[in-house]
């Protein structure tokens, strides 16, 4: 499945994963090829799912804003019902329909911690997992992995955005994710950098996020964030 071209590897509980299996599986040119795999557990009282999250590389992830999305999808499609609730490491959240595609609602991020890196500044973001968010005038044309690993070297382990406030109502970005490199899209740090965006100026109640994916929207509020944009099935098989 996939969301913005975030793709995942969807699959249900019982599956046998070490980190060398979710390598291979994620490997896009010997494998099926993902930006993750993402394991869903038995289901628990009131419609909640818990979700294992495995990163490209191997390692286990903390939250996934397009992967939320695109499980909520696969859970509505075979289940029913207006909503579920998605338990990850980093927290639940709560997925809906939304038009064509889907929405989920998630706790605000975190106070976003003003830091300089490199002499410039920046903003440490917590949205169930790390995110470093810093301003550059031309995200597309910038060498994001270079800046990516300067980042990490002086921050620390984070998810790093490269982002543009266009106006009030858009921002352009472009994500490097610990663990699996620079993705089309990312939910959790489209919404940290809505965080960010709002420590700068004013923003509309509904952002427009313009990642190389496509668009998602970000709705932010005092207490809780949605997420929305599609969310869409890319093949099926048996693994």
């Amino acid at each position: 499945m996939q969301g913005c071209g975030n793709d995942f590897i969807v699959v249900e509980d019982p599956v046998a994963l070490d980190a060398a299996r979710v390598r291979a599986l994620c490997d896009r040119r010997r494998g099926i090829g993902a930006d993750g795999v993402l394991v869903i557990g038995a289901p628990e009282a009131g419609r909640v799912w818990p979700v294992a999250i495995h990163n490209a590389d191997g390692s286990i992830g903390e939250s996934c804003g397009n992967g939320a999305r695109c499980v909520a999808r696969y859970l509505l499609d075979r289940h029913g019902g207006d909503s579920v609730t998605l338990r990850f490491a980093g927290g639940e959240v709560r997925g809906t329909r939304h038009g064509a595609g889907i929405a989920i609602s998630l706790a605000s991020p975190s106070n976003p911690e003003p830091i300089t890196i490199d002499g410039a500044g920046a903003y440490r973001v917590r949205v169930g997992n790390p995110h470093i968010v810093l301003w550059n005038a031309d995200p597309e044309r910038s060498d994001l992995t270079a800046i990516a690993r300067r980042v990490r070297a002086a921050g620390g382990d984070a998810n790093v955005e490269l982002a543009r406030i266009d106006d009030a109502e858009h921002i352009r970005l472009r994500v490097d994710e610990r663990g699996v490199g620079e993705t089309l899209a990312c939910g959790t740090g489209a919404c940290a950098t809505v965080a960010a965006a709002l420590r700068e100026r004013r923003m509309a109640p509904t952002v427009t996020v313009r990642v190389p994916g496509g668009d998602l929207l970000v709705r932010h509020g005092a207490t809780t964030y949605e997420l929305a944009g599609p969310a869409e099935y890319a093949f099926e098989g048996t693994l």
